[in-house]
C-alpha cells in the first residue's frame, strides 16, 4: 500500500487555499484568464538588437492565455527571413495566429495573437490608413479574442477604423453570445476622440494610468490640448460592454519592461463572475 505524505498533502492545500486568496474568492464562475498586449516592434529592441527570444521570455514569464502582438514581421529582409510568428510559437509553446496587414521586404508585415489553444475560427478585416491596418479576430470555446493596430499618421483613418471594428464583431459575434476581448496599439491617448467613439461599444479595462509608449516623443498622436507628451497610453485591452458586467478585474497593469521594444507590454487578468 502506498504511504500517504501528509506534509505534501498539507503544502498543496495551503498553495491552493493562497491561490485562492490573490485570485479572490468572490470572483465566482471559473478560472482566472489572463490577456497581454505588446507592440514588438519586429522584436528589435531600443538596443537595436533583434530578439525574437527575448520577446518571448517576457510572454513566458507573464504565463498569459492570449497575447495580441502588433509590428509583426514574417520572412522579411529586415529580420533576415524569420518566420516570427512561427518563431514565438515555438518558443512561448502557444499557438500561432497571423494577419497581414502588408506586403513588406520580400514578406509580411500585420498583427498576430498567440494563444494557448487554436482558434475554432479567424476573420481578418482590412483597416484604412496611409499604410494600410488589419484587424485580427479569433474565436474560442468561450470568447472571441481580437488584435489591431490603428494607424499612426491620420486621424480620419483611426476614426474611420472604429466604425469598421464595431461592424465586425457585431457579424463575427452574431448568435454566439461570447464575449468579445480586443488589444492593440490604437495610437491614442485615453481622453481622444477615437477612444470616445470606442467606448460606446468597448469597455477598456487595461490600466491607461500607465506609460506604454516610450519611443520617440517626436512621433504620435497629440492629446486634446495639442500637446504631444513624452510618453503616454496608447495601449489597450478592451471587452464589448455588452458582456462588461460579467467580469471582474483581478490584475490590469503595465509591465515595466522597457529594453526589449518601443512598448511596455500590458497585462490584463479577469474573472467571469456570471
Amino acid at each position: 500500500m502506498k504511504t500517504i505524505d501528509h506534509n505534501k498533502v498539507f503544502r498543496v492545500a495551503l498553495v491552493c487555499a493562497v491561490l485562492s486568496v490573490f485570485c479572490g474568492c468572490c470572483f465566482a464562475g471559473g478560472a482566472p484568464v489572463k490577456h497581454m498586449c505588446y507592440n514588438v516592434r519586429h522584436c528589435v529592441g531600443i538596443d537595436g538588437k533583434l530578439d525574437v527570444a527575448r520577446i518571448a521570455s517576457i510572454i513566458k514569464t507573464e504565463k498569459p492565455d492570449y497575447v495580441g502582438l502588433q509590428e509583426i514581421d514574417r520572412c522579411t529582409e529586415r529580420v533576415h527571413g524569420m518566420d516570427q510568428p512561427e518563431e514565438l510559437a515555438r518558443l512561448t509553446g502557444m499557438h500561432s495566429t497571423f494577419a497581414k496587414a502588408i506586403p513588406y521586404k520580400g514578406g509580411e508585415y500585420g498583427v498576430m495573437l498567440l494563444s494557448r489553444n487554436k482558434p475554432l475560427s479567424v476573420a481578418k478585416i482590412p483597416l484604412p490608413g496611409r499604410e494600410p491596418r488589419v484587424l485580427l479576430m479569433c474565436e474560442f470555446e468561450d470568447c472571441v479574442v481580437c488584435t489591431t493596430h490603428l494607424a499612426v499618421d491620420s486621424q480620419k483613418a483611426r476614426s474611420d477604423s472604429v466604425a469598421i471594428i464595431r461592424k465586425a464583431i457585431a457579424s463575427f459575434s452574431s448568435g454566439k453570445d461570447k464575449p468579445v476581448f480586443i488589444s492593440g496599439d490604437w495610437n491614442s491617448l485615453p481622453d481622444s476622440d477615437v477612444l470616445k467613439e470606442l467606448e460606446k461599444f468597448l469597455t477598456v479595462v487595461s490600466d491607461i494610468g500607465g506609460r506604454t509608449f516610450h519611443g520617440s516623443s517626436g512621433a504620435g498622436p497629440r492629446d486634446l490640448n495639442g500637446k504631444r507628451p513624452e510618453s503616454y497610453c496608447i495601449d489597450y485591452i478592451a471587452v464589448d460592454s455588452a458582456h462588461a458586467s460579467e467580469f471582474k478585474v483581478c490584475d490590469a497593469r503595465v509591465v515595466e519592461e522597457r529594453k526589449a521594444s518601443d512598448h511596455a507590454p500590458i497585462v490584463l487578468t479577469v474573472t467571469r463572475s456570471k
